[in-house]
Formats: structure tokens, C-alpha cells, sequence
């Protein structure tokens, strides 16, 4: 089939299914050129390195991690216990929990860790899986230091808390208003000027921008601050992070200068 034959049978598929243009405006592509247009000065390549967030040597172990699906990579949580190091982080806060692992993967470095996730009833009412619901918190149920919270961000009363946080991660809903939402709403909860926000998913692959993610990012936080927006190399995640000077650019398929070197050892659940 030619492109022009394609073209046609894609505009028949269309007036016989409308709601499928969704699927062509929901694309990357589609999110990268908006960013384009709403953040012409702004680079969202801008790239650095996990060493230099913190010393890479002082973290020795990451756990648990489960290898599977929905996780993140183990370099996500090995960023995150490198930002709570560099903020010598006494309290964290995260939205989105899932099994538990980048809660439980701080908790022995952070003294005060708070998880939001919608409860088990809100997880049951959007028809998920009883097996679904049953693996949230798996990791991190147990942890004395780990303060478990329910709902929605966008209604939860994080007021009532009375705290504000060195580090907030963000790993909800990853569509671009939910991400400029929660990223609006947790700014004021930032401790300080040297306080640091991460999200995860801003990347599809280590390589690859996902600009659906990112459009929320830049539309969440302040212009004069997205100077302190970057990605973080071989992770899928990007920071809020001040007082970083150096940084490069994202780009795909360059030949390695560094490689990790991993010890695995499998032990099994108490």
C-alpha cells in the first residue's frame, strides 16, 4: 500500500471512528511540537550526570528492587538516594507508591517518608485487578519510617500535613495536565532554595524525551526557573535541582563513556 492510499483509508477510518484522532494528537510528536511553541527559548535536552548529583561510591546497595513490570530502573532509585543524600534529606515525599520500592529504597537514609497513592477503594472503583490493588505498598508496608497516604493529589489536603520536604518525587498520572498539576500544587511544599524535585517517566527510554511529561514539567514550574530543569543521564527521570552549573545535551545513540558495574543477589520475601 502506497502512502496515498494510506492517506485515504486513514481519512475513511476517521469519519467512520472520530474519536480515533485522538491517538494522532496524543503523540509525542504531536506534544514536542506544543512544547515548541510554548517554550521557544527553553532547552528540555539539557542533561546531567548522576555523578554529578552526588558521590556515587557512598551508595553501595539498591533495594529492594523487584524487576518487574511498572518499575522503575535501578538508576531511578540510585538517583533518588542521591538526591536525599545532597539535601541531606530528613523528609521525602512521593506521589504515586505502587509497590513500594522507591519508598522503601530511601527510607534508610531519610528519617520522614510520605507515599500518596489512591486507596485500594478508589484502585477497585476504576475496575483494576484485585491483583493489581493487593501489590501496592508490598515493599514499604512495613516500614516504621514510612507514612502511607490515600487519595488523589489533586484533592488531598497536603495542608494538613504541617511539613514541608527536602526531596519530592513525582510518578502519578503522567498525561500533561495531571503533571503540571501536581507539580504546581507540591512547589510551595518545597523546603528550601536547595530543596529538589524529580519526576519520573520525562524520558521513554534513556535516550528518548517524552515530551508529553516534560510540556507538564515546564508548565508547572516558573519560567524564570526552568533554567534548573534538567534530565538525567541513564535514568528516565528529570529534576528540579539549583545550584547546577554544568550540563550537556541529550543526545541518542553516542558511544558510552561510563558503564555501571552490578552485583545481583536474589533474596526471597519474608
Amino acid at each position: 500500500m502506497n502512502k496515498l492510499q494510506k492517506f485515504f483509508k486513514g481519512i475513511i477510518l476517521l469519519m467512520k471512528k472520530p474519536y480515533l484522532i485522538n491517538n494522532v494528537l496524543n503523540t509525542d510528536d504531536s506534544f514536542k511540537s506544543d512544547f515548541k511553541v510554548q517554550f521557544p527559548n527553553s532547552n528540555p535536552l539539557k542533561q546531567i550526570s548522576l555523578a554529578s548529583i552526588g558521590d556515587l561510591s557512598s551508595i553501595q546497595t539498591v533495594t529492594p528492587y523487584s524487576f518487574l513490570g511498572g518499575s522503575s530502573l535501578i538508576t531511578d532509585f540510585l538517583l533518588l538516594k542521591l538526591v536525599c543524600q545532597r539535601t541531606n534529606a530528613s523528609d521525602y515525599l512521593e506521589i504515586g507508591t505502587w509497590r513500594g520500592e522507591s519508598v522503601s529504597n530511601v527510607s534508610d537514609i531519610v528519617e520522614n517518608c510520605f507515599t500518596l497513592n489512591l486507596s485500594d477503594e478508589q484502585l477497585k472503583q476504576l475496575n483494576l485487578s484485585q491483583d493489581y490493588i493487593n501489590a501496592h505498598r508490598f515493599f514499604s508496608k512495613e516500614k516504621e519510617n514510612v507514612t502511607h497516604l490515600f487519595g488523589d493529589s489533586r484533592t488531598f489536603d497536603f495542608e494538613n500535613l504541617n511539613k514541608k520536604f527536602d526531596v519530592v518525587f513525582i510518578d502519578g498520572d503522567h498525561h500533561t495536565d495531571a503533571v503540571e498539576f501536581d507539580t504546581k500544587r507540591m512547589l510551595p511544599f518545597l523546603k528550601s532554595d536547595d530543596s529538589i524535585m524529580v519526576w519520573h517517566d520525562a524520558k521513554s527510554d534513556t535516550e528518548t524525551p517524552r515530551y508529553e511529561v516534560l510540556l507538564g514539567i515546564y508548565k508547572g514550574i516558573p519560567k524564570e526557573k526552568h533554567q534548573h530543569i534538567y534530565l538525567v543521564e541513564n535514568t528516565l527521570c528529570a529534576v528540579y535541582l539549583p545550584n547546577m552549573e554544568v550540563s550537556s545535551e541529550l543526545k541518542p545513540h553516542l558511544k558510552p563513556n561510563h558503564f555501571f558495574e552490578v552485583d545481583i543477589r536474589m533474596k526471597p520475601v519474608e
